[in-house]
């Protein structure tokens, strides 16, 4: 224990074990994995050249553990201070604190280099207090059901094509937490993406709502165009939600397109179960050597300047953001005139938090987006994703060869205010506040389809059901259209049917603004 000092590796561990022991089983199984990884790699690797400067081992590791400590400490003392004012005056501002704590930091190494002896003795110490502060959180995850993405235990049927009377290419643009037009207006927008969208040939679901209110179960349940009754049964009390990743990793409408011979590119966000699909032929995206927890936990005060000396992109996952949805709309857009058939799959975290968007396209900066109101962000980013709608829908239409089938839809509605809490009981929320969280854009190009196809209330879960029927002959009967709530995302299976609920409220009962953004919904689906 004395003689390798391994302490900083462990401590570099304990904020990304924590950060998943605090909700077991939400997150994807593959994110923790690839972000200890991320981070036993690069404490490894200071770790080395710090010791190549102090010749000693023992030493560098002990500074690199202090400056861990301090690093994992200083946020949230930070909190309690930066408000504090004395005659007006600010004594917790950055400019002075950040400094002192560099100085402080520096001033460490020297005193610890300047040691005539190693420290043997605190290296032992050191080994012992990392490993009983990394215990508690191992100890939870290790009792708690191990995630797998393995398949499901009842496989979904797969989708038999009939007579096929064509190939379009299929494009499924989902623009996560885009409510419908009474949404936009709840929060002072008058949205006039319906109007232009009608305008160029697309029928527009004026009623249309979310099956479920988190995104994967949305999007598990539209592309495999059907609900995940069988998915969940029996797991009604389980906090593991790695059947649904599963489930949408293997879904229907991949295997069945890619039996027909399309080509299947898939354009992935930051959040896991989208990041990428083994199904495709090719997968898009960008930044994912950092994993997002990884960067949310480099998102502190205490690095903002190392971030914006040497960071950027790569240690502000805000910038990221910005650029990875810029890249994938020029991505799409590239893929147009290429020839078919394929599946263009897009899933862009816009208008969902961080506000990173302004009206214009432009990015936002934490500051500016924090002296906002979540109503002023939510407006901007939506006319963001209207500019990025019309630049696909119009860069498509125009660019491909053959009438090309294009979906563009929101696979939940915004979070009303007082919502966004994982432990928040959904069977608490009012009727507004659920048809405001499931409530969508719902719109559909759909060449040489049946007028008669579409609907006013269809829902995601029978999109691809009339696609395969309008072109593949599948003759699959549509279901019933339902909004299905979930009781929290820890108790995630234990659904009910809220489609009189959330279908009865008058649209002229619209939701409560917020005062100011919510961070939680930064992070949260």
């Amino acid at each position: 224990m004395t003689r390798i000092p391994f302490h900083p590796v462990l401590l570099v561990m304990l904020p990304v074990i924590s950060m998943f022991a605090a909700n077991p089983g939400l997150r994807h199984p593959q994110e923790l994995p690839d972000a200890l990884r991320a981070v036993v790699i690069v404490s490894a690797l200071l770790l080395l050249a710090i010791s190549a400067a102090y010749r000693d081992v023992r030493k560098a590791a002990l500074w690199l553990s202090i400056v861990l400590v301090v690093f994992m400490v200083f946020d949230p003392a930070y909190a309690l201070l930066e408000n504090i004012s004395i005659g007006g005056w600010h004594p917790a501002r950055r400019r002075y604190v950040l400094p002192l704590m560099y100085a402080g930091i520096a001033a460490l190494a020297i005193w610890i280099y300047r040691w005539k002896t190693s420290p043997a003795r605190l290296t032992g110490f050191a080994n012992m207090a990392a490993l009983g502060a990394l215990l508690p959180p191992v100890v939870i995850l290790g009792l708690a059901p191990a995630p797998s993405i393995a398949p499901p235990d009842r496989a979904p049927a797969p989708i038999i094509a009939g007579a096929v009377s064509a190939k379009p290419d299929i494009y499924y643009l989902v623009f996560d937490r885009y409510g419908d037009s009474e949404t936009a207006r709840a929060y002072g927008l008058e949205n006039d993406l319906d109007d232009y969208l009608t305008a160029r040939g697309f029928y527009v679901a004026p009623a249309s709502r979310s099956n479920y209110l988190k995104t994967v179960f949305s999007l598990a349940s539209s592309l495999n165009a059907d609900y995940l009754d069988d998915v969940i049964r029996g797991r009604e009390r389980t906090t593991n939600w790695s059947p649904v990743y599963a489930h949408l990793w293997r879904h229907r409408v991949g295997a069945f397109l890619r039996a027909q011979g399309y080509s299947y590119t898939h354009l992935g966000s930051w959040y896991y179960p989208t990041r990428e699909n083994p199904q495709a032929t090719r997968n898009v995206n960008y930044y994912t050597r950092v994993p997002r927890p990884v960067a949310l936990l480099l998102d502190s005060v205490l690095l903002s300047p190392v971030k914006q000396a040497f960071g950027q992109p790569w240690l502000d996952y805000r910038l990221q953001d910005w650029h990875r949805v810029r890249q994938q709309i020029d991505d799409v857009l590239r893929l147009a005139p290429v020839r078919g058939p394929k599946f263009v799959f897009l899933h862009v975290l816009v208008p969902h938090p961080p506000y990173v968007f302004d009206h214009d396209g432009g990015f936002v900066s934490r500051e500016d987006e924090m002296r906002r109101t979540f109503a002023e962000n939510y407006r901007n980013q939506v006319r963001a994703a209207n500019g990025m709608i019309r630049r696909l829908v119009d860069g498509i239409l125009r660019d491909s060869a053959t009438p090309p089938v294009i979906i563009v839809q929101g696979d939940e509605g915004p979070y009303p205010p007082g919502t966004m809490r994982d432990d928040f009981d959904w069977r608490r929320a009012t009727a507004t506040q659920l048809r405001v969280r499931s409530a969508i854009l719902n719109a559909y190009y759909l060449p040489g389809a049946n007028a008669g196809a579409l609907y006013p209330t269809i829902s995601p879960v029978n999109s691809f059901r009339v696609v395969f029927n309008t072109y593949f002959g599948t003759n699959l009967p549509l279901l019933r259209d339902r909004t299905n709530r979930h009781v929290s995302d820890f108790q995630p299976f234990d659904f009910d049917d809220i489609t009189t609920e959330v279908t009865e409220v008058a649209h002229s009962r619209a939701a409560p603004l917020p005062a100011s953004p919510a961070t939680r919904a930064a992070t949260a689906h």
